[in-house]
């Protein structure tokens, strides 16, 4: 490795700038003091590299890691690139030196100082999108379902095949206002863009499902369990605002509405709960 390692790379801020950039530090044989991107620059006596964005390098990187680490080392290198925190991708280069020095087993070797924190950011980013998967839901807008989302980290690569595969047939919009991009499917075609200034469709009233939904979550809850602690740990309070059936909870001066009695007897009160609101 090149002592010339004291100047900064800046790149465009999408995966294969980043990607570039990796094939520039090896060509150069520099391992750079900070990876940025152009927009985060601060004034810095450092000199300045800044990266091309060059897609047949970029490929070229991947298949090397692919081949030469493993498909482990190249998903963890794609899922740390989504988090969304400073330095990810100073920590990303270093790993990936790393990994080229010590061999495919470098992704296990979570004691290390530098595996750990792309292991880290790969955990942050697993636990985001799961919690996506679940906790998203979704409003009717003439035909089409609309949900808004603020994740932490960019997760809608990672949750766009279940929602594909589990709604395939639909046509819906998932959009991530943190980082102004958006999940777009049709039967037809997916694509994931950045989208500025989105103005949502109008979804109408759709107080109808979303009653029908605190319904059901009412009635299926057993009173004596009843756990506030444990029920935000699996659901965290951050995500209430997407779920209908715990939103009022934020309210101040909110009661529990808890359900009690014997199985029989909360089929028997759902029913006639249903039946009530379809007689609307």
């Amino acid at each position: 490795m090149s002592d010339r390692g004291i100047l900064i790379f800046a790149y465009d801020g999408s995966f294969d700038g980043f990607l570039s950039g990796v094939f520039d530090s090896f060509a150069m044989k520099i391992l750079p003091a900070d990876f940025v991107v152009f927009d985060d620059m601060e004034p810095s006596l450092l000199k300045i590299h800044y990266v091309e964005t060059n897609f047949e390098h970029a490929k070229r990187v991947q298949k090397g890691i692919a081949g030469k680490l493993g498909e482990g080392v190249l998903n963890m290198v794609e899922k740390a690139f989504l988090f969304d925190g400073e330095g990810k991708e100073n920590a990303i280069l270093r790993f990936i030196w790393k990994a080229f020095k010590e061999g495919r087993s470098t992704g296990g070797k979570i004691g290390d100082e530098e595996v750990n924190r792309v292991f880290k950011m790969c955990t942050a980013v697993n636990y985001e999108a799961e919690r996506f998967r679940q906790f998203t839901r979704f409003s009717d807008s003439k035909g089409a379902l609309v949900a808004v989302i603020h994740p932490k980290h960019f997760v809608l690569p990672l949750i766009r095949h279940f929602f594909c595969a589990r709604i395939k047939n639909e046509h819906f919009l998932i959009f991530d206002a943190e980082h102004g991009a958006a999940l777009i499917h049709t039967p037809q075609k997916t694509a994931i863009v950045p989208v500025e200034n989105l103005e949502l469709p109008d979804c109408g009233d759709d107080s109808f499902y979303s009653d029908l939904w605190k319904s059901y979550y009412r009635h299926i809850a057993i009173g004596d369990r009843y756990n506030p602690v444990c029920r935000r740990t699996h659901m965290p309070k951050r995500f209430w605002q997407y779920l209908p059936e715990v939103q009022e909870e934020l309210e101040p001066g909110y009661v529990p509405k808890l359900t009690f009695g014997t199985s029989a007897q909360i089929a028997d009160s759902l029913r006639s709960e249903i039946k009530s609101l379809l007689e609307k």
